[in-house]
């Protein structure tokens, strides 16, 4: 009797174990790399040009990332790069006022990247826990850096492509977006 309960308990745990394994497989793809991306002219001009936002500010240039959605309008460069690691290393495009905003998260975890919409507010309600976010689909993505790994203070260069689809039904629409990218993990 124990041993059927122990073989049945063997079986769910290793069940659980590759349906992760097989979730992580399917919905994280893999990195592309290219060594040379950081020798790209565009990232040397980016050194010399100041990155447009909603305010008036003086930072040096750290993407060009652009979204158009089904209406064919290219949104303005307004969106900042920040880049932490810890342990898993975290991209984010966003644009906001400091109150509220957002953009593309993506997470890197070995060589192997997922890409998701991000929002951020300060206006905290209560039973937001009970909220689960806007429906969304990944519907292609590309990721490609500029080496196969990164330590807190290494310089990343990269370039990334998305398509996702927000909402469902009759509101639905498509967004697509790229760009490069770079700065210092933090």
């Amino acid at each position: 009797m124990i041993k059927k309960i122990g073989k049945i308990s063997l079986i769910i745990v290793l069940g659980f174990l590759v349906f992760i394994i097989g979730k992580f497989l399917l919905v994280w793809k893999s990195v592309e790399i290219d060594n040379s991306l950081s020798q790209k002219h565009l990232f040397k001009a980016f050194d010399t040009q100041k990155q447009q936002t909603l305010w008036d500010t003086e930072d040096i240039k750290s993407n060009d990332f652009k979204v158009k959605t089904e209406t064919n309008d290219l949104s303005p460069e307004m969106y900042w790069c920040s880049i932490h690691k810890d342990p898993i290393l975290t991209v984010r495009l966003y644009a906001g006022d400091g109150y509220s905003g957002g953009g593309y998260e993506i997470n890197i975890l070995q060589n192997r990247y997922k890409i998701s919409p991000y929002s951020y507010t300060d206006n905290i309600k209560p039973f937001d826990f009970l909220n689960t976010g806007k429906y969304y689909k990944v519907l292609d993505t590309k990721l490609i850096l500029n080496k196969e790994s990164y330590q807190k203070g290494d310089s990343i260069f990269g370039y990334t492509e998305l398509k996702i689809q927000e909402g469902y039904g009759p509101e639905k629409y498509i967004i697509e977006g790229k760009g490069y990218f770079k700065g210092i993990v933090n």
